[in-house]
């Protein structure tokens, strides 16, 4: 269990900063919110920072952690091999990335293994890592030979300005507790007409669609469904909406955003499990209800190039 340590404390927004919320869904360890100013979605009370840390680390290294159909999905990050989906995935987000930058000096933070920057490099870009995590950035280091800090990012924000030409999140931002200086952040790092790529999981999905249904229904005894998406290493739910306005807030503005479905190859299920979200995804397909968000955004006032 991740406890939060402000239980007794109001909700408070990490985007707005706003106390004006609605509950939205009382779980058993937290409860998610919506904010009354701003529409986003967040976690409360937000857990320990140091239970987070040692939350990752078992991920990485055993696999062990709060969602079970998430066991497998680290293991994925070590191996670049092209019918990895994990290499799939990041190629086809460079192939987005790269239609509005030249490969160049990139930055991801939370590289984890260093596998996206592996990929990267191997297409031209010149990559740099930061993570918290030592398991995970000792890989980068030792297997892939990668140039990566254990550390917060804002330590190295403090000293690279205007130093990258591509900044990369990959599910990053709901982990913030502070998106809008992250991001701020990172915009400060982008030389002239850099560009940031932020993946995330998408609020406004069918999952959530189905299973606020049965919470409602229930009068809010059912939350099982709800743990599986609203848990506790996710500090913040994003729509499309919310991501282009926390992301304005940080004087980016989007210049692509696309809702996306995660590929289940990379989930531990059992097989009827697999086939019903398979069936599920196909839907969201066909209404806009898909999991995911992928944006890529430029400093406010720079040029598309």
């Amino acid at each position: 269990m991740l406890a939060g340590s402000t239980e007794r404390v109001p909700p408070l927004c990490p985007v707005c900063g706003s106390t004006a919320a609605h509950l939205r869904y009382r779980l058993p360890h937290h409860s998610i919110f919506a904010c009354q100013a701003c529409a986003q979605v967040y976690l409360w009370p937000l857990p320990d920072p140091g239970a987070v840390r040692a939350a990752f680390s078992g991920l990485y290294t055993t696999g062990e952690g709060l969602v079970p159909e998430l066991k497998d999905y680290f293991a994925f990050s070590y191996e670049d091999d092209p019918a990895n989906p994990l290499v799939q995935l990041y190629e086809s987000w460079l192939d987005r990335l790269e239609r509005h930058h030249l490969p160049g000096r990139l930055l991801d933070i939370g590289c984890g293994t260093g596998l996206f920057l592996a990929v990267a490099r191997r297409r031209g870009w010149k990559p740099m890592g930061v993570d918290e995590c030592v398991e995970a950035t000792r890989h980068a280091r030792e297997h892939f030979g990668l140039e990566v800090r254990t550390g917060d990012f804002e330590e190295l924000a403090a000293e690279a300005a205007g130093r990258f030409d591509a900044i990369t999140m990959w599910d990053i931002i709901e982990h913030a507790r502070a998106p809008v200086e992250l991001l701020a952040a990172a915009r400060r790092c982008l030389a002239a007409e850099g560009i940031i790529a932020v993946s995330t999981p998408n609020q406004w999905n069918i999952l959530d669609v189905l299973a606020n249904t049965l919470y409602r229904l229930t009068f809010g005894r059912v939350t099982a469904p709800l743990t599986k998406f609203y848990h506790p290493l996710h500090f913040l739910y994003f729509t499309a909406s919310t991501l282009e306005q926390t992301l304005a807030r940080a004087g980016l503005r989007a210049v692509h955003l696309e809702r996306e479905l995660t590929d289940l190859r990379r989930l531990t299920l059992s097989p009827p499990t697999r086939v019903a979200l398979r069936a599920l995804f196909r839907i969201a397909g066909w209404t806009g209800l898909e999991n995911r968000l992928f944006a890529l955004a430029r400093p406010i006032g720079a040029a598309e190039s």
